[in-house]
């Protein structure tokens, strides 16, 4: 594979050789200057490269590999397309991303994931619609019982790759690679690349693939700013509220349990907060209200696990509060990159314990610019080893 670092060319979307309707489709979308990850990948996709975008999160991936989609099926009328991405949540992102870019268009496309209508999704899927996005679990049940499904796919995604191997879907990827026929351009996009994710690439994309790597991937963003606590566990509760009471727009805290998750939700709704909590141990329907009001400024604070660490995109969110550690360093990464997106300014808040000695220095490398308070005197990790 070809690799080359992400540039910091200047541009407008015209000089990539975006169309005009979709950049009137941008402007609409309130997006007027390409992202550092939108400018080196577009080229080499508008030109028909297969590819590997590795940049970090927030850094506008999803518009990037959407205008290189779109562009691909105005080309070539008889194509379809498919967009693979790892959760019910992200897909439906995607699928509104879609959405707004192709309003008033006459583009079919369908949502494939878990959760939603099986006998809906079978029958649209049965229309060959251009477009559609899928969630590789529920993609690879309805080509087991019709591998035509894809027929016609010239064009494919797979949307945070970094996450696919992670949760499990080694053998869904498999299948739904085997029931491809022909020729087709494939592109990757992911915040980390590592040998597992090299698996899929290597299995999906033309060896002459074309890698491209920002300096920054696996670093947060330059418009975040990080504030970390330092403090005993009991100080925790009342740290949160305080910091709550200072902030404006909306605000997602992490917590490293469902059992925390319910806790801390219950904390907020008993002292007044415009809050909700939500986490995997919910049904869908549930999941995707609280969601939505979320989005719609219903709910100011929401409460959650690591379930929403990757792909949530809520451009109202303006401050992430680690309330608890995630278990592995890399989680912390996505966390935080649920604000400060696409250019914007945002506020990660992170509170440590003395028992969080292992965790913290597997993320200390994401903390480097942060500015450190200490809430308890001879602050001292206990577990040391």
């Amino acid at each position: 594979m070809n690799t080359s670092d992400l540039t910091t060319n200047s541009g407008t979307f015209a000089d990539l050789g975006v169309k005009p309707s979709w950049i009137e489709a941008l402007e609409k979308m309130r997006i007027s200057q390409p992202t550092e990850v939108q400018r080196d990948s577009l080229p080499p996709a508008f030109a028909g490269s297969d590819l590997i975008a590795v940049a970090q999160t927030g850094s506008g991936k999803t518009l990037a590999y959407a205008l290189a989609l779109v562009n691909h099926l105005e080309q070539r009328p008889e194509s379809r397309a498919l967009v693979l991405s790892p959760s019910r949540e992200t897909a439906e992102q995607v699928f509104n991303v879609f959405k707004q870019l192709c309003e008033g268009l006459s583009l079919s496309m369908s949502l494939v994931a878990t959760g939603l209508p099986l006998a809906q999704q079978t029958k649209e899927l049965n229309k060959n619609p251009r477009l559609i996005v899928a969630t590789p679990g529920r993609l690879n049940d309805l080509l087991s019982a019709n591998k035509l499904l894809l027929k016609g796919l010239q064009f494919l995604v797979i949307d945070e790759a970094d996450r696919m191997l992670d949760l499990g879907f080694e053998k869904q990827l498999q299948f739904i690679q085997s029931t491809l026929r022909g020729e087709r351009q494939t592109l990757m996009f992911a915040a980390s690349f590592g040998k597992w994710a090299e698996t899929v690439a290597k299995a999906f994309l033309k060896p002459d693939a074309i890698q491209i790597r920002s300096g920054s991937a696996g670093a947060p963003v330059a418009t975040l700013t990080q504030r970390v606590y330092f403090l005993k566990p009991g100080q925790k509760q009342n740290r949160l509220l305080d910091e709550l009471k200072k902030l404006n727009g909306g605000v997602i805290i992490f917590a490293d349990s469902q059992e925390n998750c319910v806790a801390i939700g219950r904390l907020l709704g008993h002292h007044g907060f415009e809050s909700e909590f939500v986490h995997g141990g919910m049904n869908p329907g549930h999941r995707n209200r609280v969601l939505r009001e979320f989005r719609q400024e219903k709910i100011k604070i929401l409460v959650t696990t690591d379930l929403y660490a990757r792909g949530l995109d809520v451009p109202t969110i303006q401050t992430v509060i680690s309330y608890d550690l995630p278990y592995r360093g890399e989680e912390f990464l996505h966390r935080i990159g649920r604000t400060a997106r696409a250019g914007r300014e945002g506020v990660a808040i992170t509170f440590i314990t003395p028992t969080d000695g292992r965790t913290y220095r597997r993320l200390k490398q994401y903390l480097t610019e942060a500015e450190e308070t200490y809430l308890t005197e001879n602050f001292e990790f206990q577990d040391r080893s």
